[in-house]
């Protein structure tokens, strides 16, 4: 019998988040603010076509709509020359995905975060009379912390994944290219895939944006950069102490980042 009590107790701490996520009062967190708010990142092609890049997240209401946020490498190239990021040129738009009426509102680039310094972080207004629940910021994760996270993988469309804060922050930088993951926290979130990047992630017991999905390594753990870094960038954009912000309308368009790299290859989602 005390060996059973010993296997039940085991049991029960491995899937907690699991039933955590599941709970009445998370359901409806997710299906009533946390789904609504998270929208589709899709660009305009020289053809007119439209063609998705990632997931973003409503974070703030304003006078006349929203300010949603996804990663930078989702549309703001780094001038590493002069130190400077600006958003790709091209049209943006998002979509709520709505499966009877996709509209796609405008979506114009007020800010993103230089890359090489870790910055992965894109903020667009939407100017809207359309409702959007709007999700907070919340802390930086800890580790074993439940999550749920809202995206479109491969452009399957929204999809929510539940999974745990493996680690809290990363004392092993991962520095790559235009890839900084110094400080970033990872997830075991599975399912999560191209398409995923710039989608928030919450945590559960704060009911708040903790961090927001950037890559993966090896497809088998997530990276996601903490939200105290978002607000940072936030801060500086907004009082012009952030250097690095520069929305040039010549920027050339990003390399596309969508196809795979070898094991073990850092890849931005």
């Amino acid at each position: 019998m005390k060996y059973l009590f010993l296997i039940l107790f085991v049991l029960m701490a491995v899937f907690a988040p699991t039933a955590s996520a599941q709970s009445k009062a998370d359901v409806e967190y997710v299906n009533q603010v946390f789904y609504p708010a998270t929208t589709l990142l899709y660009s305009q092609d020289s053809a007119g076509g439209m063609r998705m890049r990632c997931t973003a997240t409503a974070i703030e209401k304003t006078k006349t709509g929203y300010v949603f946020v996804t990663a930078a490498h989702c549309g703001a190239v780094d001038d590493t020359d002069h130190k400077t990021v600006s958003p790709e040129k091209t049209f943006f738009y998002i979509t709520d995905d709505a499966i009877t009426d996709k509209t796609f509102l405008k979506a114009d680039p007020i800010g993103a975060g230089y890359r090489h310094r870790g910055d992965d972080f894109m903020l667009f207004a939407v100017n809207t009379d359309k409702i959007f629940p709007v999700v907070s910021l919340g802390q930086d994760p800890v580790v074993l912390e439940p999550v749920v996270n809202v995206a479109s993988p491969l452009g399957l469309g929204k999809q929510v994944f539940v999974g745990t804060v493996s680690r809290a922050a990363l004392d092993r930088p991962i520095v790559e290219e235009d890839i900084n993951w110094t400080g970033a926290v990872t997830l075991q979130l599975f399912g999560t895939d191209g398409g995923s990047s710039g989608s928030a992630v919450v945590c559960l017991d704060q009911r708040a944006i903790c961090a927001f999905v950037v890559g993966s390594v090896d497809k088998t753990t997530m990276i996601a950069m903490p939200v105290s870094r978002l607000k940072t960038v936030i801060d500086g954009i907004k009082n012009k102490t952030y250097q690095y912000w520069q929305k040039d309308p010549d920027a050339k368009s990003a390399p596309d980042k969508s196809t795979s790299h070898p094991v073990p290859q850092p890849v931005n989602y």
